[in-house]
């Protein structure tokens, strides 16, 4: 299976990644409802790049089974079977799990690739893994 690997270093903070990630999923332009986040750390002057790293954690984690893993190898959250407790959200260690008025409940990345087809910074790219 691809999965996105980040470099952060890389990073100019342009959020052309969250821009694109929402105007793909969400249906909107806006940062505030990508399935990846960006987050300034000033004055050290970079960028931390949260994305879901496939790690399985939140599925460990939720008490209702609403996390399951799609055929792209992608953690999904099943809308009908979340009960939005938030224990998913609480336990990532990425920090890659969001809420946003665009949806009912949390989501995270589903591996479209919006992200890493229009990181300018070149950040973002696939790798092939386990």
């Amino acid at each position: 299976m691809k999965h996105i690997v980040v470099r952060p270093e890389r990073c100019t903070g342009c959020r052309l990644c969250q821009l694109t990630c929402s105007a793909q999923n969400f249906r909107i332009n806006t940062h505030k409802a990508a399935r990846i986040g960006v987050v300034p750390r000033f004055p050290e002057g970079y960028f931390e790049v949260h994305l879901c790293n496939q790690c399985s954690v939140c599925q460990s984690v939720c008490p209702v089974e609403a996390i399951s893993v799609d055929a792209s190898g992608a953690y999904v959250i099943d809308g009908p079977t979340c009960i939005d407790c938030g224990a998913c959200v609480d336990s990532c260690p990425q920090q890659a799990i969001f809420r946003s008025p665009a949806s009912p409940h949390p989501y995270m990345c589903n591996l479209c690739g919006a992200c890493v087809a229009n990181c300018a910074a070149q950040a973002l790219s696939w790798e092939a893994g386990q």
